[in-house]
Order: structure tokens, then C-alpha cells, then sequence
């Protein structure tokens, strides 16, 4: 691999694990945020925003 493909790679990465690191950090710290599961419970699928009288 050359140079600016490995360059190309780390910026990819970064910008990855910044996104789940923003929108899942900040999740942990929303009492209204809470972690979603998929059909069955067995998966992870994502967050949900629900306000706690909607609940």
C-alpha cells in the first residue's frame, strides 16, 4: 500500500469512529435516548429518542 492510501484509510476510519462515537456517546448522556433492539432482542439496531411521557 502507498502512502496515500493509507492516508485515505486512517482518515476513513477516524471519521467513522467519530460518528459512533458522537451520536452513541451523546445517547448515554440523554435521558430521553435509549439503545433499540431488533425483532427477536438478540441485536443491537441502533438508538431511539422518546421523551418520557411518550413512553
Amino acid at each position: 500500500m502507498d502512502l496515500y492510501t493509507r492516508l485515505l484509510l486512517a482518515v476513513t476510519a477516524l471519521a467513522v469512529l467519530g460518528y459512533i462515537g458522537l451520536v452513541y456517546g451523546s445517547c448515554a448522556f440523554d435521558p430521553d435516548c435509549h439503545f433499540r433492539l431488533c425483532a427477536g432482542g438478540r441485536a443491537f439496531c441502533g438508538v431511539d429518542h422518546v421523551h418520557v411521557q411518550d413512553r
